[in-house]
């Protein structure tokens, strides 16, 4: 599979360096003809190659009897020079391959292979033997292949598929003839001929169970004298049983035009190539194009518009009686993905109408937010006339003056990759997520180069930073390390950080101008570098050896990267500087370490707890989690439950440490259904640092087959609620009985109470099958009525803003919840004002055992420093937890007075999940305020889970903000000030905040619609 996707419409040329750079034969021929054709000739393009590349020729023959398959390859490369080479990979008699390579930079255009001739005289004997075989050379299939007499000499008939896959070049070769030996080892175990790829299957299952797709993915607008446009794309092998999808859509306003492409695989039912004219003008026209084969790899091979797109009448003599005509209206005309401020009018024809919408179009690797300006035929928001969806692509269309402008969406996701410094440029696709108000774009590029090797950290999404224009910084740059970033925050339009290749900010390292005598261990791993590794010879310049850990944190992102190699300046524990006291890049902390020994003593695991309802639409769901030191002797352990239940799954997931023995990944299935399913994974490990890094459903769960429906009713229900009044649904066949019962899961900071209603195919109150244990997750399930218990109000909230001293905010549950007997209801709500900013937190649902009947406010500080307070409720009546507002807090704390300013000036901030360190104000406190506080207090309960950072002025030199208070209502708290502050970090969760079935839950999950390149993470 080819990781990268690299779309490239022809005929857009790129800026040509401004320094001297070879100039090279380009071109890209793969062909199946007739033996009789040999010598065949090729005439190919020119292009302007980059600083340091030479020109390469790649050439690869295959003889099969009357018929020959031909590759050519030919451009820029960064590899070192090679003299022209013939290589016969198989010799026949029947079957031959050979192949022809070069590698120069004596000259432009120095690449000038233009015939067969090149290749020595191919041996092809006449003589016929005994044996026949089928005769076959295809890129299609060889069903039905006509049979051959095979030469002297051939004893076996060959059946197999040679995958070739290069620049430009995607073919899956079936082959059948006549071979000297036998096996499948046609091409002699060799793997690549200069930058072709090759691969051999051969035998009963040569490919039908997984398909090859074109895959590739463009949003663009261009002027329609472009058109007609064509592409070249990657590839991708699908899952067994997909099929290739590929979806075009054009919309033409005046002279512009929006093309967005998308091609890929797909689990959808074939769809014969389908062209749909959704508006035909006159004024705004919209086509589109749906295909979806399983007929051959690379079935989806619409290669341009030309057969989709009908160019509007010219102003021709013959055509002048199609032109409509014009009429007295004038509109503002605009189609951009950006923005339409001071868009330009223009006359429209003849009973047309102004248009002004925001088409959003979503699905298949697209996201974009098309802004439209124009005339139609009709008034009104009905541009596509209804449709809903484009193949993959959701289409929502929004009008009005405030279509997309309270709010940016940006690209989201982030990646990590390892990857050879010969496949740069990388090209990548992400997701997109819908900021908070105010909010800007940001993306982060990272690449680590070390020798032949590179690593490529990436992370886009929503921030509150200011903006910023591009800023490249190239840290190292040596022949041998280097180290370059990319940081960009914007708020001009929706998916400004729009980023997507590595072209912009990578340059090869100067070139190595000698050897030097030093040689170093050389390692670029996330796993670990072995003892006595590899050693390399620096160059010249490069005088010690390196050997360190680099740490990146931020941005939902955890990764250490051990690097050994070749450096110019001295590294010890005293000066381990190769970032050159760099601690930032974009939301990435970085934190340099040198001696692997300093973290061996004890594992770090990645942490965190998730639980969530989703659709099944929805899978496969991908995660990120933060990290924890464990103590000396504990291993790391992967907990995930997945319950089906008709259309919705519910997902529980645990990670952290564990004393518990290690065992290897272990798929159950406690219940396979029909009806409700129950499947878990678990994992203990300790082999390596963040070992149990399962970051998907994928490896234990798929779409359930679809079952025909029964005659059995029962009511639906999946929830942390209560399921009065569940609506009914008709089982599948197989389920006979209903399933009433709350499944209960404790451990592993899990903590849940799942209210199931659904169909069963045996009776009673058996769901798990018996299972008391999944991982250190203890469950059990109750069908009992639960009359004797409480219905709560239940919901957290988290606000940053201003003003929640002296303004009420609004405080709605988002649902209710049924508590365990004895439970009683609680609402808490913390507030800290700080001056310039305020921070509230709340909690509602079920109190823990043994709580009493209570309600009180707190002040913990007052004016003139910070403001403090809590305000708490326990009572034991259904949903009695129900203030609406923070104003049964505020009417209790004192009105504040305008105090005069004294003579201390502080820092204030007020920060959720991250430092203060760096983001805070300035101001002077008022008089009686003497001293400036520091702290972070980390609350804990109520479907909280939650560190604030905290700078403020002060009453009092108090190191302690809380006093001895260590629980505020339902939440613990954990304080520790500027004098006092331990390390907390490894302590976060892996959703901060987030109640546990609540939307919010879903924070720090990153759902990938696309992978960026093996190894590497669609980018949330």
């Amino acid at each position: 599979m080819n990781p990268m996707p690299v779309l490239t419409l022809l005929g857009v040329s790129t800026l040509l360096p401004c320094v001297p750079a070879l100039i090279c034969q380009r071109g890209r021929i793969q062909t199946v003809r007739n033996e009789s054709e040999l010598p065949l000739e090729w005439g190919t393009g020119e292009k302007a190659c980059e600083v340091g590349e030479g020109c390469q020729d790649v050439v690869m023959l295959l003889h099969n009897g009357p018929l020959i398959n031909l590759v050519i390859i030919k451009g820029c490369i960064k590899a070192e020079d090679q003299e022209p080479r013939v290589t016969w990979l198989s010799t026949g008699p029947g079957l031959s391959v050979v192949s022809y390579t070069h590698v120069c930079r004596h000259g432009d255009l120095c690449n000038n292979a233009s015939s067969t001739r090149i290749l020595e005289d191919l041996s092809t004997p006449t003589v016929p033997g005994s044996l026949r075989c089928p005769l076959c050379l295809s890129n299609n299939d060889c069903e039905n292949a006509p049979e051959q007499v095979c030469p002297v000499g051939s004893i076996y008939c060959y059946n197999g598929v040679l995958r070739l896959r290069g620049e430009g070049i995607r073919t899956n070769l079936k082959v059948q003839g006549c071979m000297a030996q036998p096996g499948c080892n046609l091409l002699n175990g060799t793997t690549a001929v200069g930058t072709l790829d090759m691969s051999e299957n051969c035998g009963l299952q040569l490919g039908p169970q997984a398909l090859d797709c074109n895959s590739a993915s463009l949003d663009i607008v261009k002027d329609v004298s472009d058109l007609h446009l064509s592409w070249t794309t990657g590839w991708k092998t699908c899952e067994a049983d997909e099929g290739c999808y590929e979806t075009v859509m054009l919309i033409q306003n005046g002279q512009e035009i929006h093309m967005a492409l998308t091609k890929g695989c797909t689990s959808s039912v074939n769809r014969e190539a389908q062209l749909t004219r959704h508006r035909t003008g006159p004024g705004i026209s919209i086509v589109s194009y749906v295909h979806v084969c399983r007929n051959g790899d690379f079935c989806n091979d619409l290669s341009s518009t030309e057969t989709l797109w009908i160019p509007p009448p010219d102003t021709a003599p013959s055509l002048l009686l199609l032109l409509p005509v014009p009429g007295t209206l004038r509109c503002p005309h605009c189609l951009s993905t950006r923005d339409c401020e001071n868009a330009p009018e223009q006359v429209c024809p003849e009973g047309t109408h102004c248009y002004n919408g925001v088409l959003r179009l979503r699905g298949g690797a697209i996201a974009t937010n098309l802004r439209v300006q124009g005339c139609t035929s009709q008034p009104g928001c009905g541009l596509l006339n209804g449709t809903k969806t484009i193949g993959p692509i959701g289409v929502r269309e929004d009008c009005g003056p405030q279509s997309g402008a309270q709010a940016l969406e940006c690209r989201s996701g982030w990646a990590e990759g390892l990857r050879k410094v010969s496949s740069l440029p990388l090209d990548w696709t992400t997701a997109w997520e819908t900021c908070k108000i105010g909010e800007g774009c940001q993306e982060t590029a990272l690449l680590i180069q070390n020798g032949p090797l590179v690593n490529l950290v990436l992370i886009k999404g929503c921030t509150a930073e200011e903006d910023h224009k591009p800023q490249i910084t190239r840290h190292r740059l040596s022949p041998s390390l280097s180290i370059v970033s990319y940081s960009h925050v914007c708020r001009h339009w929706d998916f400004c950080n729009d980023l997507s290749s590595t072209h912009p900010l990578w340059l090869p390292p100067p070139p190595v101008e000698g050897l030097g005598n030093v040689s170093c261990p050389f390692c670029l791993s996330k796993d670990g570098c072995p003892q006595n590794g590899p050693k390399q010879v620096c160059p010249v310049d490069s005088s010690h050896c390196y050997s360190g850990v680099l740490s990146l944190r931020g941005g939902g992102f955890i990764s250490d990267l051990k690097v050994q190699g070749c450096t110019s300046q001295s590294q010890s524990q005293s000066d381990c500087n190769l970032l050159n006291g760099i601690q930032t890049i974009g939301p990435i902390k970085l934190h340099e370490s040198c001696g692997f020994h300093l973290a061996a003593e004890s594992l770090k695991c990645q942490h965190g707890t998730l639980e969530a309802v989703q659709h099944i639409s929805k899978l496969p769901l991908q995660w990120t989690a933060e990290q924890k030191t464990c103590n000396v002797g504990e291993g790391c352990q992967d907990t995930l439950v997945i319950i089906e239940n008709g259309e919705h799954v519910n997902l529980v997931l645990t990670k952290g440490c564990t004393a518990a023995e290690d065992h290897k990944a272990k798929v159950t299935e406690h219940r396979t259904g029909p009806g409700l399913a129950v499947i878990s994974y678990t994992r203990v490990c300790r082999e390596k640092d963040l070992c149990n890094d399962l970051s998907t459903t994928v490896p234990l769960w798929a779409p359930p087959p679809v079952t025909a429906p029964g005659n059995t009713r029962c009511p639906l229900c999946f929830t942390a609620q209560a399921c009065e009044n569940a609506p009914e649904q008709f089982c599948p066949a197989g389920s006979t009985h209903c399933y009433s019962g709350v499944l209960s899961l404790r451990g592993g900071e899990i903590i849940s109470k799942l209210k199931v209603q659904g169909c069963m195919s045996q009776p009673g109150c058996n769901l798990l099958n018996g299972t008391q244990k999944i991982g250190p997750v203890d469950v059990s399930e109750d069908c009992s009525p639960r009359s004797n218990s409480l219905t709560c109000h239940r919901g957290t909230m988290l606000k940053i803003g201003n003003g929640f001293a002296e303004k009420a905010v609004e405080w709605t549950p988002l649902s209710s919840q049924v508590c365990e007997p004895d439970e009683i209801c609680q609402e808490t709500l913390l507030l800290i004002d700080v001056g310039q900013k305020s921070a509230l937190l709340g909690s509602k649902g079920c109190s823990s055992l043994g709580a009493q009947n209570d309600v009180g406010v707190s002040i913990f500080s007052r004016p003139p420093g910070m403001v403090v307070a809590s305000y708490t409720r326990f009572c034991s009546s259904n949903l009695c937890n129900a203030a609406s507002s923070t104003s049964v807090l505020l009417s209790n704390l004192p009105r504040p007075e305008v105090l005069p300013p004294g003579s201390v000036k502080c820092p204030v901030c007020v920060q959720l999940f991250r430092s203060c360190f760096q983001t805070s104000d300035f101001v002077t406190c008022p008089r009686g305020a003497t001293h400036c506080y520091r702290g972070d207090i980390a609350l804990r309960g109520g479907g909280l889970s939650s560190t604030l950072s905290i700078q403020g002025c002060m009453a009092s030199p108090v190191k302690s903000l809380l006093g001895n208070s260590k629980t505020i209502g339902i939440l613990s708290a954990k304080e520790s000030s500027e004098n006092e502050r331990g390390d907390e970090d490894d302590e976060k969760p892996l959703l901060d905040g987030a109640s546990a079935s609540s939307p919010a839950s879903m924070l720090g999950l990153l759902v990938l619609l696309s992978s960026l390149c093996a190894g590497i993470c669609p980018l949330h």
